[in-house]
């Protein structure tokens, strides 16, 4: 299989940048969101509109007011990157009126997780990198190690970054790393939203999913053709995901999904619905070597 050649550079960001805070999903706690705001502006210029505040049932406001916020701050040459509120649900929505095209032009980072995972896909198809990471709201409960990570990774690193983790199925491999949340991933399967995962490193995480929840997606993309297609597998937190009456383990379902595609899968990786979420570069080439992960600048 031939690994994915990483996306270009995007439109540079650096201290004094020009961020617009974005929520194309769910509605978010508002004192969590100003203390993130506070930490974001003693480093950056921070734009958003007040419609931003907006809450209609468990969206950030209709679609129509989410879908022109996430334009304009694609479209305005003045914004150097685009920053999410939060998560929650109703990215996907918004897909159908997004242009790739328009996407690939800007060549601006996007910032977010969990929900956010649907735009991953639509960056990835547009061949733009993306950063998998805090958004304002929970940049608040990070620490000030994740912090600095992540002021890192926007401005672009110059050299690569490791970490040592556990092993499922030992193995060397490479290719652009893409992915996100498990569940939204399984909403995309038969769109043409999905992203492009051939010779990939597919990263999964997910929050409050059962196991037989988590087997009934991995099987779903199992028979859509999307898991023999990747390089490799890095698994990050999958959390408040406890066993039923069962007793079968998210690790047990991981294992029996995963482990037997022939690739090198790695597990525990810090980074999810977690409050040290490492920021991750999509987009970018890494690699697995037995219990390392390095993702390249």
């Amino acid at each position: 299989m031939r690994s994915a050649k990483p996306f270009p550079m995007p439109h540079p960001v650096q201290k004094g940048a020009r961020l617009a805070v974005v929520a194309p999903s769910g509605p978010f706690d508002r004192e969590r969101f100003e203390i993130g705001l506070g930490i974001l502006r003693e480093r950056y210029e921070v734009v958003f509109d007040e419609g931003l505040f907006s809450r209609t049932g468990y969206f950030a406001g209709s679609d129509e007011r989410r879908l022109a916020e996430l334009q304009e701050a694609i479209r305005n040459p003045e914004i150097d990157a685009i920053v999410c509120a939060r998560g929650g649900y109703g990215a996907t929505r918004l897909l159908p009126d997004l242009d790739p095209s328009e996407v690939a032009e800007a060549n601006k980072l996007l910032v977010g997780f969990s929900d956010i995972t649907a735009l991953h896909a639509l960056w990835a198809r547009a061949g733009v990198r993306s950063i998998h990471g805090p958004m304002v709201a929970s940049l608040t409960g990070a620490s000030d190690r994740v912090r600095e990570e992540w002021f890192a990774t926007l401005e672009g690193r110059d050299s690569p970054e490791t970490w040592e983790i556990e092993s499922l199925v030992s193995g060397s491999a490479e290719g652009r790393l893409i992915g996100g949340n498990l569940a939204v991933l399984g909403a995309l399967v038969g769109t043409p939203h999905a992203p492009p995962i051939d010779g990939c490193l597919l990263f999964l995480e997910d929050v409050g999913e059962r196991p037989y929840r988590v087997d009934r997606v991995l099987t779903s993309l199992r028979q859509a053709g999307w898991l023999e297609r990747c390089a490799g597998f890095i698994l990050g937190a999958f959390t408040e995901g406890d066993p039923g009456p069962d007793g079968i383990t998210l690790e047990a379902v991981l294992k029996d999904r995963l482990c037997d595609l022939g690739v090198p899968v790695v597990t525990s990786f810090p980074a999810g619905h977690i409050d040290d979420n490492e920021p991750l570069t999509f987009g970018a080439t890494a690699r697995i070597d037995g219990e390392t992960v390095t993702i390249m600048a």
